[in-house]
């Protein structure tokens, strides 16, 4: 094994609001209709609006990732008749592009990365908008990975093998040297599919929709006792 690559969501962070597309400040801004957020109501709007948010679509730079992020909240605002002023939605428009604290790391994330480069070339492989590394940056771990590829840079998304094709043109690398972790089944079924090595993230914090028939860990403590046998 030469090079770890490594989605985000699941595996790297997690959404501190509860959801990936929920503002950090939304609950701030909503005041009482923040209740909202968990009906059945919300879910269909939530839906809807999200074609604004499609991460298989080329977005460039978090300036175009705001303008598509205002275009989502200024729909789901509609579908809800929460009727926010304009005001309000640039700002929770600007909030999820620019506020760190929408995410949490978890704990193991910086440690168990600076000991693996020592090792290792690291890669990112995420299906996410621009933001995301910006965070990373901010963080103080992007800087650990040799290469960091996201689905809005490439116009696709995992398991299409347009993504890990590109990590592994960005690595130099070929398949049978990666190991690929993501805490979706599907996509970790794809980097097999390519030939690479595969292992299924399932945190006791964040754990996955559905498990594979593939090795699965809990955290990076068990993912490095996976690699070591």
């Amino acid at each position: 094994m030469k090079h770890l690559i490594f989605d985000c969501g699941g595996v790297l962070v997690y959404p501190r609001c509860g959801s990936w597309a929920i503002p950090f400040k939304m609950a701030e801004v909503l005041g009482p209709r923040t209740e909202d957020l968990h009906t059945p109501r919300y879910a269909q709007a939530h839906s809807q609006a999200a074609r604004w948010l499609d991460e298989s679509r080329l977005v460039a730079d978090t300036q175009a990732e705001r303008l598509l992020r205002l275009r989502y909240l200024q729909e789901l605002d509609g579908l809800m008749n929460w009727r926010l002023s304009p005001e309000q939605l640039r700002l929770l428009a600007d909030d999820f592009t620019d506020n760190i604290q929408r995410y949490g790391f978890f704990e193991d994330t910086g440690p168990w990365l600076r000991r693996w480069k020592q090792r290792f070339s690291l890669a990112i492989l995420s299906d996410a908008m621009p933001s995301i590394l910006v965070f990373l940056e901010q963080y103080g771990i992007l800087s650990l990975f040799d290469a960091a590829v996201i689905s809005t840079h490439v116009g696709a998304i995992k398991p299409d093998r347009r993504m890990y094709r590109a990590a592994l043109n960005a690595l130099g690398a070929r398949p049978e040297d990666c190991l690929f972790v993501d805490d979706r089944a599907g996509n970790a079924e794809g980097a097999v599919a390519l030939g690479m090595h595969a292992v299924q993230m399932a945190r006791d914090a964040f754990p996955p929709d559905e498990r594979w028939d593939g090795p699965v860990v809990r955290d990076f403590e068990e993912l490095n006792r996976w690699i070591e046998a």
